[in-house]
């Protein structure tokens, strides 16, 4: 009995468990369909989620790609990188992430690890190289993902390059315009492009007006083949530097040193020039070298001293002998004696021109320069300095060999010109301190000049030879500036020539100068003006004022058996007067008086016959000053031409001829030709 209860209780139990089991199967089930529909639910939202993604990653105008952190191998791309950088899919799935950065990209290792530690890597700014070999700015960002246990790197970047263009456009732009010195930027042809503030304040034309123009129309006219040859280096790729004067709205000249070289501006070619204002350093320089020349004619000072004294010795016994031979009537041999004094004050004349010359800082231009015998030349230099080589004291200290050629025509500045051959003999020289033999060269060959200037002296080591010709370096102390060969070199350039230097130390140096031929005095030479005889057959009213009573007297005795009817008047006042109340076809006037210069009394003069109606008077100027009178000064006051000191009678009545001739042709002309070799007329 107990057994069949306990055994019915067991099964009752178990049909409870059944039960039970039964609503939790069900319950299961339930939850299973319910758990499978929210699954199913799920995997649609991300399907949807994924081709999203999927589709703003193509579309994104941002290169993103992906690779392994562990390989670096790419694993993925947007279509954006491979047009980016111009590979396929196919190629970039293939390279490792170092591939397409720039060859001097760094700290990708640091990044990574960085990257790995923090899961995301801050902007950084990176160069990626396209298939092309070009370079590209870009900015990356990006995150730590993993994928099928894999981690990988996801980075997006974006093309910064025409954002560091206009960066480093304004940064230009900024010290474009804060730079001191003017700065332009022109056409390969010389247009302006661009300049800055500087330029336009110095140049004094306003931003407008410089764009308007080129590099020719503030340059003086003959330096237009200097910018013609610096354009040519310059357009092959060449950094230049050269100096150069340009000259302002207002008409004031300045001189300028240019660095110029190619550059891009605006997506073309285009030449970037820096320069900066050299006149307060040229004055210093001018000053400089005059100071040196002048210390140079000071070391000739005895030898000058000595020939002066040897031409008065030969005027003073030429007078003495001239009044002893008149007193017993020999006149003949009084004529030989005169001839002789004449030449003796000639040859006075050549010297204190030769020291004029080389004492002065000339700035006469190339393209207004003569045609001349380059031997004759290094003949007066070498006679220049013959108180170097040939002193009294020491007469076989020296020995000076002179070859030249019977013909070496060269157009230049010969003042120019004799002051490098004076400086390269006195160089040469100096480097004999124990004497020796100075041996000068010259000759013509292939169309240019070739003068060689050779010394057996201590000559020059190498490292000195490399700097031989820059501003400044001397090697003998404070007794030299250190800038005359090097504007001696800058001379010779300027001559469209050149000047090397060789050397053997121990042995001597050799100066080489090498200029362009010439095949012609005739393209230099001004030819003569006719004088037209009808005029100077009538007596010629000429007046000369001078304070000088010796020099009137002298000319009254030269021009009384003359055509030439002369006047004179020993005070400006006096002159100004007789101007006044008389007619005179030409008057020649002393520039420097006391009571009056000659530009106030020919402006006076000028003044008068405006006033009465007259017509003006030729009005000439002679002086033996050596400053170079100002043209616009001269015009002002209304001069007609400028004589040196000492002339000739001879040369002065031709010169009156001729100024009458002109004026009768009426001839428009700023200057008149004169046959002299001597070059009296100046202006």
């Amino acid at each position: 009995m107990n057994l069949r209860q306990t055994r019915q209780q067991r099964i009752n139990e178990l049909e409870a468990l059944l039960e039970q089991a039964e609503r939790k199967s069900d319950i299961l089930t339930n939850l299973l369909k319910e758990a499978s529909a929210e699954f199913t639910q799920a995997l649609d939202k991300v399907g949807k989620s994924e081709a999203n993604f999927r589709s703003i990653i193509e579309s994104a105008p941002e290169a993103i790609y992906m690779f392994d952190v562990h390989t670096r191998c790419i694993m993925d791309c947007n279509p954006f990188t491979t047009e980016w950088l111009g590979y396929s899919r196919q190629e970039l799935l293939g390279m490792k992430v170092e591939d397409i950065l720039g060859p001097l990209t760094e700290g990708v290792e640091d990044n990574i690890r960085k990257a790995l530690d923090n899961g995301f890597v801050r902007i950084l700014e990176r160069q990626y190289q396209t298939r092309s070999g070009a370079l590209v700015d870009a900015e990356v960002t990006g995150t730590v993902v993993e994928i099928q246990g894999r981690k990988c790197f996801v980075a997006l970047v974006r093309d910064i390059t025409e954002r560091k263009k206009i960066e480093a456009l304004l940064r230009y732009k900024e010290l474009f315009q804060n730079v001191i010195d003017p700065v332009f930027i022109c056409h390969s042809q010389g247009n302006f492009l661009e300049v800055n503030d500087v330029a336009c304040e110095q140049l004094k034309y306003t931003h407008k007006e410089l764009l308007q123009r080129s590099f020719r129309d503030i340059v003086r006219p003959f330096q237009h083949e200097v910018l013609n040859r610096m354009g040519k280096q310059i357009r092959s790729g060449e950094a230049v530097q050269f100096e150069i004067e340009t000259v302002t709205r207002t008409g004031e000249v300045i001189p300028f040193e240019f660095h110029s070289r190619l550059i891009e501006f605006q997506h073309k070619p285009a030449i970037l020039s820096v320069a900066r204002d050299i006149s307060t350093r040229k004055r210093m320089e001018e000053t400089l070298i005059r100071t040196e020349r002048l210390s140079a004619v000071g070391e000739m000072a005895a030898g000058v001293a000595h020939n002066f004294n040897n031409l008065l010795q030969m005027i003073l016994g030429a007078g003495e002998a001239a009044l002893a031979k008149l007193g017993t009537g020999e006149i003949r041999k009084s004529r030989e004696v005169l001839l002789t004094l004449i030449e003796a004050c000639h040859r006075g004349a050549d010297i204190v021109r030769r020291i004029k010359d080389f004492t002065m800082v000339k700035t006469d231009d190339i393209e207004e320069a003569k045609v001349f015998d380059m031997g004759e030349l290094v003949s007066e230099a070498v006679q220049l300095t013959k108180p170097l080589w040939a002193n009294p004291a020491d007469l076989h200290k020296y020995t000076l060999n002179f070859i030249r050629p019977l013909r070496a025509l060269v157009k230049g500045n010969p003042s120019e010109l004799y002051e490098v051959l004076v400086n390269v003999i006195k160089n040469a020289l100096e480097a004999m301190p124990d004497g020796g033999t100075l041996t000068i060269v010259s000759n013509a060959c292939d169309g240019r000049v070739h003068l060689s200037v050779t010394d057996t002296g201590i000559g020059i080591s190498e490292e000195n030879l490399q700097r031989l010709f820059q501003p400044f370096f001397t090697t003998k102390g404070l007794q030299s500036s250190g800038l005359g060969l090097s504007s001696s070199y800058g001379i010779i350039k300027k001559h469209h020539g050149e000047m090397t230097v060789k050397s053997v130390p121990g042995h001597g140096t050799t100066f080489t100068i090498i200029l362009p031929q010439t095949d012609s005095l005739s393209r230099a030479e001004p030819q003569p003006m006719a004088v037209d005889r009808n005029v100077t057959q009538s007596r010629i009213k000429f007046l000369i004022i001078d304070d000088e009573k010796n020099i009137l007297k002298m000319m009254e005795l030269y021009f009384e058996d003359s055509s030439v009817d002369l006047t004179t008047a020993n005070t400006a006042q006096k002159g100004l007067q007789v101007i006044c109340n008389d007619h005179y076809d030409v008057v020649l006037c002393d520039l420097s008086m006391d009571d009056m210069n000659g530009l106030q009394l020919c402006k006076a003069a000028t003044d008068h016959a405006c006033r009465t109606g007259r017509a003006k008077t030729p009005f000439l100027l002679y002086t033996g000053l050596s400053e170079k009178l100002d043209p616009a000064e001269l015009a002002r006051c209304g001069v007609d031409g400028v004589i040196r000191k000492p002339v000739p009678c001879s040369e002065l009545q031709r010169i009156i001829q001729e100024t009458i001739s002109r004026v009768a042709s009426e001839e428009k002309s700023e200057s008149w030709p004169s046959r002299s070799d001597k070059g009296y007329l100046v202006t």
